[in-house]
């Protein structure tokens, strides 16, 4: 008597075949999110950075220009001197708001992400100390500047 052989999968080969493409989508679905969030905390770190870079810049160019600087609020401020005007950059009481004044109303530079700001005036060379902090990052620059048109 011959036995007739069946072509096709049998049901424990295709239980099998589906429980190693689950393993296989779901380790691809990790890797992704995984990727995902690294990329987006990268991103918010190179904002972080940016801003920092940015609001340094905002602050450097007016002091190298300037006849004189005074430094006022226990350091937390600093009044720039130029030849028609003055600049006051400082730290809004109570919040992390960053702001300047030309002789008038106040703008905001950086809103809710300053933690800390210092500011130190030596002869012409003004050293500034900007800490920012959003979420859970973190960053820190120092600079110091020289006043080009220092009167003395």
């Amino acid at each position: 008597m011959k036995t007739k052989r069946h072509k096709g999968l049998t049901l424990i080969e295709l239980v099998i075949a589906m429980a190693v493409n689950i393993i296989v989508l779901l380790a691809v679905g990790m890797i992704l999110v995984i990727g995902h969030r690294t990329w987006n905390e990268a991103w918010k770190d190179a904002n972080l950075q940016r801003d920092a870079s940015y609001t340094m810049l905002r602050i450097c160019h007016p002091i190298k220009t300037a006849i004189s600087a005074q430094v006022v609020s226990d350091g937390k401020a600093i009044k720039v001197y130029r030849e028609a005007d003055w600049i006051r950059f400082f730290l809004v009481d109570g919040s992390k708001d960053l702001k300047y004044q030309i002789e008038g109303k106040p703008e905001i530079i950086l809103d809710d992400k300053v933690e800390n700001l210092e500011f130190n005036v030596e002869g012409n060379r003004v050293t500034i100390d900007l800490k920012l902090k959003e979420d859970n990052l973190q960053t820190h620059l120092v600079s110091t500047v020289m006043m080009r048109n220092y009167g003395g």
